[in-house]
């Protein structure tokens, strides 16, 4: 081999590094792809109503794919090594580039479209299919001109400077493609889409849920106006309006003493209310006991667990379900719940006091869900958890949402919940004295200031 073969292959070695990972991520689109076709055909041939979970949990990948690949006001590091290399490129770079602004677009549109088609079957059919259509040939389109024109380029261009650069670039400020972690994501993801993929399309055939309920997020389910309550005569909520809307979740973030616990037992009737109005799906729950709230949707993972340690993992699940009696129903959730938790199934017949922190945790969401929960409370969930567990457990609050659960989330890890919220609010001392979307919680001054030490 030459001096000049022997520096040429460090370089050769970096871009087949990088593209090898660009067409292996490809590939894995390329397969998405094809099971949407096969999903489509299915609808349509075979007239079978979608499996609108199934459905949702892919443009959540595609959506994910493109959120994590193009993050702006990032740019893709082998777009961006490119078009200063050889700004002929430019402009091809720029169109697919819009090509992921405008595909957030295409997915929110066949979210809703999928909505419609469960809603109206089979009358919503033909909209959301020729939609997908659309999406799919615009998606195979973008990926063959990466593949067909940009990586050929690329090879030709760049330096072995610029493969290193991109090689290393591997946290999300700079090219999120190439972290481990974020693989890690895609990898989970297309998991639960193998998991769900009925097995005469090639997947495992997972028994689960094919609906997602409670889509409709302007419909109002919770309504509390004036809220007032004491504790003696001390008062504790003081004039608080919050309002929470289907199929979101929102989260309630202030420190401790604030009243936020407080707020919660109200919602769940174990605290009066002294004055103000509290509507649950236009009902006026003054007339409505806390057991018939549970029976109505209205449950809570209290704070500090709560388990009942004197009784097995399996019962605790089934007290969850107390008020709908024993059925085949109930058996197939419990089920469901030791799909959802793992360590569940392999405690099950522990006592609930031997669990750690986090395995009881688990357990309370566990209890709760068991109930069918149309509104779940969740008072302080990461509270004295690892950091490891904290992140699965809000990563169950992100797919309990996904399945059409609305979530009111009280933290004290304002970051976290805030980042993860469709809206906040700033509790302090029994008053709401700041609200808004999570993303403007997160950058106001006085929360940063207050809440997340910034």
């Amino acid at each position: 081999m030459t001096q000049e073969e022997k520096q040429a292959a460090p370089a050769r070695s970096r871009s087949d590094q990088v593209i090898r990972t660009i067409v292996q991520e490809h590939q894995g689109l390329w397969r998405i792809i094809d099971l949407l076709d096969q999903l489509q055909q299915d609808m349509n041939v075979n007239a079978n109503q979608p499996d609108e979970l199934l459905f949702t949990t892919i443009f959540d990948y595609i959506e994910h794919f493109s959120k994590r690949v193009h993050s702006q006001p990032q740019e893709i590091m082998l777009y961006k090594r490119l078009r200063e290399q050889a700004p002929e490129t430019a402009e091809l770079l720029a169109k697919l580039e819009k090509g992921y602004v405008l595909g957030h677009q295409r997915l929110k549109e066949l979210r809703q479209l999928l909505h419609d088609c469960m809603s109206q079957w089979p009358d919503g059919r033909e909209a959301f299919s020729h939609a997908l259509t659309r999406f799919t040939q615009a998606l195979r389109k973008h990926i063959k001109k990466e593949e067909g024109v940009v990586i050929p380029r690329a090879r030709e261009t760049l330096t072995q400077e610029d493969w290193e650069m991109i090689a290393e670039a591997r946290d999300q400020t700079q090219d999120p493609l190439f972290g481990e972690r974020v693989r890690e994501e895609f990898r989970e993801l297309r998991h639960k889409i193998i998991s769900m993929t009925p097995e005469h399309l090639g997947g495992l055939g997972v028994v689960h849920s094919s609906r997602v309920t409670a889509r409709d997020d302007q419909q109002e389910m919770l309504s509390i106006k004036g809220a007032v309550t004491s504790y003696g005569q001390i008062e504790v909520l003081h004039e608080v309006d919050i309002t929470i809307n289907s199929g979101e979740i929102v989260s309630l973030v202030g420190a401790n003493g604030a009243g936020k616990s407080t707020l919660l037992m109200t919602i769940s009737g174990l605290q009066p209310l002294d004055r103000g109005t509290m509507t649950y799906k236009g009902q006026d729950l003054s007339k409505v006991g806390s057991d018939r709230r549970v029976a109505e949707g209205i449950v809570q993972v209290p704070e500090g667990r709560q388990v009942f340690k004197d009784l097995s993992v399996q019962d605790n699940l089934l007290l969850g379900a107390y008020t709908r009696g024993m059925s085949p129903e109930v058996e197939n959730d419990l089920e469901k719940m030791y799909s959802k938790f793992p360590i569940l199934r392999q405690k099950r017949h522990n006592l609930a006091g031997e669990l750690s922190g986090g395995q009881q945790q688990m357990l309370a969401m566990g209890r709760a869900l068991m109930a069918k929960p149309r509104l779940l409370l969740l008072d302080e969930p990461s509270m004295g958890l690892a950091p490891l567990i904290v992140e699965e457990i809000f990563n169950t609050i992100k797919d309990l949402k996904k399945e059409g659960i609305t979530i009111f989330l009280v933290e004290q890890n304002a970051s976290q919940a805030l980042a993860l919220a469709d809206r906040g609010y700033v509790l302090e001392t029994g008053s709401v004295v700041i609200e808004g979307t999570g993303k403007e919680l997160l950058s106001n001054e006085k929360v940063r200031e207050a809440y997340l030490g910034m």
